[in-house]
């Protein structure tokens, strides 16, 4: 099965997983970088013209897809850092271990609820928390094209953006991205409405430009919610 349909039909049996639209070249591949626990693939191991495909939840978590080299029908799934995470939050951490699965997506499914997604849903908020470089804040970028590269060390505001804001997750910096699919002005009044409903959920904002960040606290009236929590 190839990787991309095995992907979709991984994700219509985990909630809460949505897939990428297509398959990367692992190849010199930057998400490569991010895997968390390579389980049984030794680190730098895979076959010439090999595709990856990642499973992102809006928790702020990804799985990489590939498949296991020389065994014909199995895939590699490989837990990722948590969003905002690098390595040097996960010090002293005990990763979830990847896992071989068949290409088969019923039983693959089974084999990552029972064997890894519990342990990896576990593990991941005490990265996230340390990523954090400020109490209850989103720091959002811009690109060369001016469009906004989101981080943040809060669950609470993962879910916002992944799940009800149309964001995405890059699996190569674990920043919180737009579709490129959207036109600047779509993808403006997007960012604009995300931020509003976070500083409704008690979030302090802070947009950096060439003169430093500027700082938007919380609205009037935001109260103790669930974006608090990480």
């Amino acid at each position: 099965m190839p990787i991309t349909e095995f992907t979709h039909a991984l994700a219509e049996r985990l909630p809460g997983w949505r897939p990428t639209h297509s398959a990367v070249p692992i190849a010199d591949d930057p998400a490569g970088q991010r895997i968390w626990d390579s389980g049984p693939l030794p680190y730098t191991a895979h076959e010439a013209g090999a595709r990856r495909a990642v499973l992102t939840h809006h928790w702020g978590l990804q799985l990489y897809v590939m498949p296991r080299p020389y065994r014909p029908g199995q895939y590699l799934v490989l837990p990722m850092l948590p969003a905002n995470a690098g390595h040097r939050h996960v010090q002293g951490i005990q990763a979830p271990r990847g896992i071989a699965v068949p290409a088969d997506p019923v039983r693959a499914a089974a084999a990552l609820q029972r064997r890894l997604l519990l342990a990896y849903r576990l593990a991941a908020p005490a990265p996230i928390r340390r990523s954090s470089p400020g109490h209850m804040q989103v720091h959002v970028t811009f690109d060369d094209q001016q469009r906004p590269r989101i981080r943040t060390g809060y669950i609470g505001a993962l879910i916002e953006l992944l799940a009800h804001g149309g964001f995405l997750l890059d699996p190569a910096s674990g920043e919180c991205h737009l579709p490129a699919t959207l036109s600047p002005e779509q993808a403006r009044r997007r960012l604009i409405t995300s931020l509003q409903r976070l500083r409704h959920q008690n979030f302090h904002i802070a947009l950096h430009g060439s003169d430093g960040p500027r700082m938007h606290p919380p609205l009037p009236g935001a109260g103790l919610r669930r974006g608090q929590h990480r």
